[in-house]
């Protein structure tokens, strides 16, 4: 198809419907559907917030309770999961159906029109076309120039957060942290959040909440927050949780106490249980706030198809390779830096260190120059969602019990 289709192309499909006066993310999520559906016709078929984000790193790095780990406040959030063994669904991409030329075209003119990418690992990696978490009266945005994300992801955490104001009608607004840069990338203080498929998360905890607040027995809204969490397991393509073991413990008590089903519940905890495969990971850091990574399968999949071509019209930076280094007695940043041919600064930004000190026996993430394009990621294939068995999935919502809890304000 030439310039010339494909202008006729998406003029002609206006006719679908496109008000101008959608927001951005709205029109480019048209604008895609109709390149695509278009395509497979013919073939047959804010500005940054600087205050909140300085806020926000402080508060990771704020010393109360026992919330700091002994590295300064990093939290360990690099988790990468290889892919999961079994079934599943292959992602697809609307842009599968286009050639090099006709992305290339979009590229050059019109780049909304793809959609959003997610490029890469989600502690190595970059967002195109991402979409900002909007404005609304279930949560706040803690800092909202570093909450970006694919269309999957922003619609995924709405469609979560909104099944427990559906069960539990006046609930509190939730706190939204970090999601990722605009154009993804290194976020600090994080390892990951780098690609729009991660999203850090509140509790539902008692009416003094704040950002950043831990949780524990005496303050955290067990109902709400399981509603929550249950809601991201059965609603949504979600690839792991974080949430520390101290909290799994109670959540996990709950959710047997209102009668579901134990065997599902060992399979997605990781407390208590010998599950292969837990949703629900401990990982240090996640007692007050919890981490999701969500499956963005339609962004993921583009950045696969588009990814040479957004590297070669410079839209996106190639990848930098990484090497997971395991330190060793004695080792510094600088041994290490001379031994992989970076430097120590690559090796603090790709870890969030905000000092060259570094431990024995911890896993770094070390920055090796490519030398050109990485190659393009595998390919996606999303797993089948964990659901409970049908019983425990009717009881819609969870029957409510008069067990003691906080006092909730809003």
């Amino acid at each position: 198809m030439g310039r010339s289709s494909l202008v006729s192309v998406l003029c002609a499909l206006g006719i679908a419907g496109c008000a101008g006066s959608a927001p951005e993310a709205a029109r480019s999520k048209d604008s895609l559907q109709r390149v695509v559906a278009a395509v497979s016709a013919e073939q047959g078929a804010g500005a940054p917030g600087t205050a909140e984000h300085a806020a926000l790193a402080a508060a990771h790095d704020h010393d109360h309770d026992d919330e700091v780990e002994e590295d300064g406040g990093e939290v360990d959030d690099d988790v990468e999961l290889p892919a999961e063994p079994g079934a599943g669904t292959p992602a697809r991409s609307p842009l599968a159906a286009m050639t090099d030329a006709q992305i290339e075209e979009l590229l050059a003119n019109d780049p909304a029109a793809l959609g959003p990418m997610s490029v890469g690992a989600t502690n190595a990696g970059a967002l195109f076309n991402g979409i900002r978490m909007p404005e609304s009266d279930r949560w706040e945005l803690v800092d909202p120039g570093h909450a970006w994300g694919t269309r999957e992801t922003i619609d995924a955490l709405d469609r979560a957060i909104a099944e427990v104001h559906r069960q539990f009608p006046g609930s509190p607004k939730l706190y939204i942290g970090h999601i990722s840069a605009r154009d993804g990338g290194y976020l600090s203080p994080h390892k990951s959040h780098q690609a729009g498929r991660d999203v850090d998360i509140s509790y539902f905890l008692d009416a003094r909440h704040r950002w950043y607040q831990r949780a524990t027995a005496a303050n955290l809204d067990r109902e709400r927050t399981w509603a929550f969490v249950r809601a991201l397991i059965t609603e949504t393509d979600v690839e792991l949780i974080l949430i520390d073991t101290s909290v799994q413990k109670l959540l996990k008590e709950h959710a047997l106490k209102i009668g579901e089903d134990k065997g599902w519940i060992d399979d997605v905890f990781q407390y208590g249980s010998r599950s292969r495969r837990p949703l629900i990971r401990h990982a240090r850091g996640h007692a007050n706030h919890i981490h999701i990574r969500f499956y963005s399968p339609i962004a993921q999949e583009s950045a696969v198809r588009a990814y040479p071509l957004l590297v070669k019209r410079r839209a996106i930076k190639p990848r930098m390779q990484y090497v997971r280094h395991t330190v060793k007695k004695g080792q510094t940043l600088g041994s290490l830096a001379r031994r992989y041919g970076t430097t120590v600064e690559a090796i603090k930004r790709a870890n969030g260190l905000r000092s060259t000190a570094i431990q024995a026996k911890r896993v770094y993430n070390i920055p090796r120059p490519s030398g050109g394009p990485a190659a393009p990621p595998a390919h996606v294939t999303v797993p089948p969602r964990r659901l409970p068995p049908p019983r425990a999935a009717d009881a819609s919502p969870p029957a409510r019990h008069d067990e003691p809890g906080p006092a909730l304000g809003g």
